[in-house]
């Protein structure tokens, strides 16, 4: 919100805009500006670290989900990876809503209008270089970042069939890529900070109970008109409401406002402005799983805890330099899909034909020369972390009301890993990593063995697929990434607007309507910069 917030008054500054934020304003706040200090932030009141139902595909395990409470929103706690989708999600986006404006193509304005990329021979049809954002890879942040492992992992993946991709942003994401980060000079760019908030008034530790609408009559929309906040305090709106709170969060509201199911706001006592019963629904996350890995030779200052990982410049930002993604080979799908036909699991038609595609990427592989705090493992330079995320997952989850008060949790199933093409696209994921770190002359040369979780057998090439979905069912976990429980064509339109009533819009990733493969910083900051325009056009006529 700070960002939208931020551009709109720049380009009119007459505007007034007032930010409702429930959280804290920690801008000054020393944790908030470095990788260490940042997660020192998680679990804490900078954090709703809300907890999910049991999850059945996950030995019925509470997940928690993190989500930034503060000013600047996730940008406070996210761990900085910058990236965008191969185009076909974009494309597929523009298809389902039925609206070319939000394809690849036309999002590539809002895409370098963002950034200020590293790289200033990189193709400019592609990439920006005068944004509020600075873009950079690791090895690119500075001559002493160098991570010891960068070679023998590139030498890995390319004995495992990978080849290198020099450019994903271009849309075509498949092959290894230097990673990408929003750290710049080791320190974190939050929105807050990034965009400036001159002239935005701002209210923090203000919790919003529900939007006010004034009486429809005849036939026109009930219109929004002002903000309840949780003191009881109410705030009048004179244009409209632009609600910001997350796929976690942005469903609650909604329904505290009376949009949304009819039956459920009935059962709480909700008036009912407008029945829409998809509010909530629709609840995407890139599911993944966590593997550890044993080094073979620790004190070379692979990892950090080594006393050859020192060098202060190493902690500048993620400490890792490849990202992974691949196509799952088109029989394993196949075999997925009917499955789940059978089991009337699968999406629509739309998007189960772009999975064949052969642009689509489904797996996204990291390996974090790091520990990340992991209960039990030192922090001694003996191990390094992976991540193996579904970039398209299938299975869809909820967020509802617990209670008719703004102070109580959401409910949140998010369901993950309920389909059969998502299990099939990570136990595949899962093989291909230990293909590369563990029967590759690089990789065995480098990594030892997968550490497995206590009492569970580690994994290995020779891994039968239901050894590797039981770890996954036990050690697998979310990345954060919740979107789609206001999805566009569904709860709002093209324009954001909320279907059924004037004056709110909707601008976060709970209105993304299908899986965007990337972690979603770069995506969610284009689309507020398509949302200023939108709401400018809208405004002022342009």
């Amino acid at each position: 919100m700070a960002k939208l917030a931020a551009d709109f008054v720049i380009r009119h500054p007459s505007s007034k805009i007032l930010l409702i934020e429930a959280g804290p304003d920690l801008t000054e706040d020393s944790r908030t500006k470095t990788f260490g200090a940042g997660l020192t932030l998680l679990k804490t009141s900078a954090d709703w670290a809300f907890p999910t139902t049991p999850q059945p595909n996950t030995a019925d395990r509470v997940h928690t989900v993190d989500a930034g409470k503060a000013l600047g929103g996730g940008s406070l706690i996210n761990y900085g990876g910058w990236g965008r989708a191969c185009s076909n999600d974009y494309d597929l986006w523009a298809t389902v809503v039925g609206d070319d404006s939000w394809s690849f193509n036309s999002m590539l304005p809002y895409f370098r209008k963002s950034e200020t990329y590293y790289d200033r021979n990189a193709d400019p049809k592609f990439h920006g270089f005068h944004g509020p954002i600075n873009v950079t890879s690791p090895a690119a942040c500075e001559p002493q970042r160098k991570y010891k492992l960068h070679d023998p992992l590139f030498s890995a993946w390319s004995e495992a069939g990978v080849k290198l991709n020099k450019d994903p942003g271009d849309g075509t994401l498949a092959g290894i890529s230097e990673s990408l980060e929003s750290w710049y000079q080791g320190q974190r760019q939050s929105a807050n900070r990034a965009y400036s908030l001159e002239g935005v008034h701002i209210l923090t530790e203000s919790l919003a109970h529900r939007v006010l609408f004034s009486e429809a009559r005849g036939d026109a929309k009930p219109r929004a008109v002002g903000v309840l906040l949780a003191n009881g305090k109410r705030i009048e709106a004179k244009n409209e409401i632009i609600v910001s709170a997350g796929a976690l969060k942005t469903p609650q509201p909604l329904m505290l406002s009376g949009i949304g199911p009819a039956s459920k706001l009935k059962e709480l006592g909700i008036t009912v402005v407008y029945d829409a019963p998809e509010v909530g629904k629709n609840m995407i996350d890139h599911f993944a799983h966590y593997q550890l890995w044993k080094l073979r030779d620790p004190d070379k200052g692979f990892a950090m805890g080594s006393a050859l990982f020192a060098d202060q410049t190493m902690a500048k930002g993620m400490p890792l330099d490849w990202a992974v993604n691949e196509h799952v080979p088109a029989d394993i799908l196949a075999n997925a899909v009917e499955k789940d036909r059978h089991d009337s699991k699968l999406p629509s038609k739309a998007v189960c034909d772009s999975f064949f595609d052969t642009n689509q990427c489904h797996t996204e592989a990291l390996v974090l020369y790091t520990t990340l705090g992991l209960p039990g493992i030192p922090q001694d330079g003996s191990y390094v972390t992976s991540s193996m995320m579904i970039l398209a997952p299938t299975s869809r989850g909820t967020v509802t009301l617990s209670s008719a008060s703004p102070a109580d949790n959401p409910v949140i199933d998010p369901n993950y890993y309920d389909t059969a093409i998502d299990r099939a696209v990570l136990i595949h994921g899962t093989r291909r990593i230990l293909e590369a770190l563990l029967a590759t002359p690089s990789g065995k040369e480098h990594f030892e063995c997968e550490a497995a979780p206590p009492g569970m057998p580690e994994l290995t090439p020779a891994s039968s697929d239901s050894d590797i979905d039981a770890r996954i069912r036990a050690a697998g976990g979310p990345h954060y990434h919740s979107a789609g429980t206001a999805a566009m064509g569904r709860v709002v339109d093209t324009k954001l607007a909320v279907y059924g009533v004037e004056g709110l819009r909707v601008v976060d990733n709970s209105v993304l309507p299908v899986p965007i493969g990337a972690h979603p910083q770069a995506t969610l900051y284009a689309v507020a910069e398509r949302a200023a325009d939108i709401i400018a056009e809208d405004t002022f006529g342009g």
